[in-house]
């Protein structure tokens, strides 16, 4: 059975965010819109973890904790708190205080949280199959006190029935035989062969049930030679010889190897001996046991993966919340450049001091203001990307015409830096697809181009038709990406240079913006680059089943140039 998480939301479409989120989590998912629906289902449901929502109508999501951590059937099932607000010290300690492990903030990273909860639900699998391995265990060891209590039983009643009448030895040899049969199937249960060692001869002889059935080889696979030779690993013959060559001088003998069988697979055998006495002249034996201890290292390899799987989710935590702080950081210093300079010529216009042209200052407050709000804009389209609230008003939109007005628009910055834009547009005719934010994403690529390319380069612009798609690329042969930083440059937040100091401003959201969009239209985009001062190139691709009619007025194969 898999295990179950449950989601508390009274929002759905939060709770089909979450869900969407985990599902790659080998795990089955259980909504509920209210407190009051999740503690039925807590009833009736046994949960690896729950996500909940801190602010909800009725019982909060701290209230629902309280409840949940009082009842002794739910009180170790781990909580992850997520909320849409701001939390102080104050919330977040009230939210460990009611028993959560973790406190997230909305939006959430999708692969924090599916690692984070991933951990609980891997940890309540192998919890529960622990739990299932110490109860087989618990009633193995039942089972074999049973049998030594039946063993010490009817030995006891043997002796008394011998004492009193010499006609009951058959009976009590009957008894024997069948203790006999109980103990071989109780060593075959247990996995446990017994075995007697002349240390003389070095002959081995198994008792009551051989090696092969115990450990899972053909019959004849072992022969009368010490331990198990045959079968065992190369990299543990040193290791064995030692062990017996220990047990040869001290009498003790034990070891742990393993035993390949013949289709490959391998069983890992421990074993432990001791020498008998015997009188003066005779043979020196040893006696011991082997049991396979597969189970218990297949366990102890298990719990070595978790730790390392738990490791490995705190470094990646550690590394989304460096990269918080260094986004934090550049939102700072991206939001108060433009606002010192408002507030600076606001001062000066408030002071009555006379200026030679107010309508400079002006244009400059404007500028600013532009720049501030194109960038709160930014974070509030990553927000509605993320949350899923982004809706395309889809109509007929003309590729090519949209193009020349990037390229128009963006004119005066390209002139500024002296960087010529070149287009270079096919007639590929419109697509139903939303206008405003294919502006948006080809006015970022083509304003990203200009702002990293020096002065006297050149951006190249291409519409193209490629087998069935429709193609638009934008290369300059400006600073170019490193490899180390192209694998993540469409990640919101990173930045090639995130250093205060950095020549070009920007909160890095842009490519990342434009992916949203461009995937949302069913598209690709794409970023390729030789290495630093080698250029870039960013390609988009929309697939052509959105092409609703072809624009052929220039000829078949025409393609329009402009550049500006």
């Amino acid at each position: 059975m898999k295990p179950e998480l449950l989601i508390v939301d009274d929002q759905p479409r939060n709770l089909d965010a979450l869900e969407s989120m985990f599902a790659p989590l080998d795990c089955v998912f259980v909504r509920a819109n209210s407190a009051d629906e999740a503690l039925l289902l807590l009833l009736r449901h046994e949960f690896a973890a729950i996500v909940l929502d801190i602010q909800m109508p009725g019982m909060t999501g701290i209230e629902l904790a309280k409840l949940i951590k009082q009842r002794k059937r739910t009180q170790h099932v781990p909580i992850l708190f997520l909320t849409a607000h701001l939390m102080d010290e104050h919330d977040v300690l009230e939210g460990y205080d009611v028993g959560g492990v973790d406190y997230l903030s909305k939006p959430i990273n999708p692969d924090i949280l599916r690692s984070k909860v991933g951990v609980f639900i891997e940890l309540f699998r192998k919890t529960r199959a622990l739990a299932q391995l110490n109860d087989a265990l618990q009633r193995e060891v039942a089972e074999r006190l049973k049998a030594q209590e039946a063993l010490q039983t009817v030995n006891a009643d043997l002796e008394q029935r011998v004492q009193e009448r010499t006609a009951a030895l058959t009976s009590a040899h009957r008894g024997v035989r069948e203790n006999e049969e109980r103990l071989r199937l109780a060593m075959e249960f247990g996995r446990i062969a017994a075995w007697e060692w002349n240390m003389a001869t070095g002959e081995m002889t198994w008792a009551p049930t051989s090696p092969e059935i115990v450990f899972g080889f053909p019959p004849g696979s072992f022969g009368t030679e010490r331990r198990i030779l045959t079968a065992l690993h190369p990299d543990d013959r040193s290791h064995i010889d030692d062990a017996i060559t220990t047990a040869i001088e001290t009498g003790h003998y034990e070891a742990e190897y393993r035993a390949v069988r013949p289709d490959g697979s391998v069983v890992w055998i421990g074993e432990r001996g001791r020498r008998v006495s015997v009188a003066d002249g005779g043979v020196p034996r040893m006696v011991g046991v082997s049991r396979d201890m597969t189970v218990e290292r297949e366990a102890a390899r298990e719990r070595e993966q978790l730790l390392k799987q738990t490791r490995a989710a705190r470094d990646e935590a550690e590394r989304q919340s460096r990269l918080k702080d260094e986004f934090l950081a550049t939102l700072s210093h991206e939001l108060r450049t433009p606002m010192n300079a408002i507030l600076g010529w606001l001062a000066i216009l408030e002071s009555g001091k006379p200026m030679r042209d107010v309508h400079s200052a002006l244009a400059v407050i404007r500028r600013n203001s532009e720049l501030q709000a194109r960038l709160i804009e930014d974070l509030l389209d990553m927000n509605r990307l993320l949350s899923g609230n982004v809706m395309l008003d889809v109509s007929e939109v003309d590729l090519a015409s949209m193009l020349q007005s990037a390229m128009q628009a963006l004119g005066p910055a390209a002139d500024t830096k002296r960087v010529q834009l070149i287009a270079a547009v096919d007639p590929v005719g419109t697509i139903r697809a939303d206008g405003r934010r294919l502006q948006q994403v080809l006015w970022n690529l083509v304003h990203n181009a200009i702002k990293f390319t020096p002065g006297g380069g050149r951006v190249e612009l291409r519409l193209t038709r490629v087998a069935d798609a429709i193609q638009v690329s934008v290369s300059d042969n400006g600073r170019g990406i490193s490899p180390q930083f192209l694998p993540y440059v469409f990640d919101r937040f990173r930045q090639q240079d995130a250093s205060p100091t950095r020549e070009c401003s920007g909160l890095g959201l842009g490519l990342s913006i434009a992916k949203h969009l461009v995937e949302l239209h069913g598209g690709t985009i794409e970023a390729f680059s030789s290495g630093p001062d080698q250029g870039a190139t960013f390609v988009l691709v929309l697939p052509d089943n959105i092409a609703s009619r072809a624009a052929d007025t220039d000829g078949p194969g025409a393609r329009r140039a402009a550049s500006v």
